[in-house]
């Protein structure tokens, strides 16, 4: 769909300069340029070349138009061959609905989550002998990102051990608990994963068919900013992961907690300063800006700080922007649970592109 952008003046003065070859095409739709060279359908004002070279120039001659938002052109913006990152993923954001009266509070020294409060939210589930569990062990999260894609940590979906199923718009795994389960399709790992290597720890599972128009099913926005977020801004980490060290005691509820970031650099320094780097195999070359640090408070009575934990992997990081939330991380390790280390995730703007090819194409 659209956005609805009027610019009188543009269309005015395209309309002066003369028609334009129109492939009667979408925002974020591929094109060719008159010269042969790929492009994308985007709005004349949100398209760099367009206003650097062709109105600057008044090579007016020069566009290919893809059809009118509005009173505003939809040209096809030259981008070297690359669709402009994000553009695909705004998109989908923008038929997200927004969330007015959910509001996140202050898993590890977390607390229940409400009942629709993260309709993005999955749990993947995996065979097992337990007829106590319908033969389902869930033993990783997944964020729904749009109507039949999930996104998840590489580590979540091993060739020799992968999920069957999804279950979606429930708080609660307990047997006899409503929720919408969904078989698996497909698994798309990074292509740079390794599994001796705790690098590209992301990975995307296609259902076998799409989720709409589903009460408390919804997918979440996702973050295509690579900078990290000021250290006073409130994440939030959700999952049905270990929820009891002393017992290892895990949760058929959705537990939620909120966490900081933590600079990547100053979290490398961190593990470095914990001896966690020296002679690891898993982390080479420390933590890199590919990754996402974030760390809890510290409960003053039990002395843990919030976190993440096992049975939280491939789980959703996200914050609230505007009304929506928007995944920043997908939760991958950490040192231990509950500890002064921060846990990382994998930093889902610095894979928007491999994303965007796959779940969008």
């Amino acid at each position: 769909m659209l956005r609805h952008v009027a610019s009188i003046g543009l269309l005015l003065l395209l309309v002066l300069t003369g028609g334009a070859l129109c492939q009667t095409l979408y925002e974020g739709d591929p094109c060719e340029l008159r010269d042969g060279s790929a492009g994308v359908c985007t709005d004349a004002t949100d398209c760099p070349w367009f206003l650097e070279v062709i109105v600057k120039n008044r090579r007016f001659a020069d566009r290919v138009s893809c059809g009118f938002d509005g009173l505003t052109e939809v040209i096809c913006c030259k981008t070297n061959g690359t669709r402009p990152l994000g553009v695909r993923s705004r998109l989908a954001c923008e038929q997200v609905p927004k969330y007015t009266s959910r509001l996140t509070f202050h898993i590890i020294d977390g607390e229940e989550a409400s009942e629709g409060e993260f309709p993005f939210m999955a749990a993947l589930g995996y065979p097992t002998d337990d007829e106590t569990q319908q033969n389902i062990s869930y033993r990783c999260g997944a964020s729904m990102i749009s109507t039949d894609f999930l996104l998840t940590a590489a580590h979540c979906i091993p060739t020799n051990d992968r999920p069957t199923v999804a279950i979606l718009g429930t708080n609660n795994l307990a047997p006899g608990n409503h929720g919408v389960l969904v078989g698996l399709k497909a698994f798309f790992p990074h292509p740079d994963y390794r599994t001796n290597r705790n690098y590209h720890d992301i990975a995307l599972v296609q259902l076998e068919r799409r989720i709409e128009n589903e009460p408390d099913v919804n997918p979440i926005c996702l973050n295509d900013d690579l900078s990290d977020l000021p250290e006073d801004t409130v994440l939030t980490a959700e999952g049905y992961g270990i929820i009891d060290l002393d017992r290892n005691l895990r949760s058929n509820q959705l537990m939620k907690v909120n966490l900081t970031t933590v600079p990547w650099q100053k979290c490398n320094q961190t593990f470095a300063d914990s001896n966690l780097l020296k002679n690891n195999r898993k982390l080479p070359q420390g933590i890199v800006a590919t990754q996402y640090c974030a760390t809890g408070r510290e409960n003053e009575e039990k002395k843990v700080v919030g976190d993440t934990c096992q049975g939280d992997s491939g789980g959703p990081l996200q914050i609230m922007d505007d009304g929506k939330y928007k995944l920043v991380g997908v939760t991958s390790f950490g040192n231990g649970c509950g500890s002064n280390t921060p846990s990382v995730s994998t930093r889902v703007a610095a894979y928007i592109d491999w994303i965007e090819s796959i779940v969008w194409a």
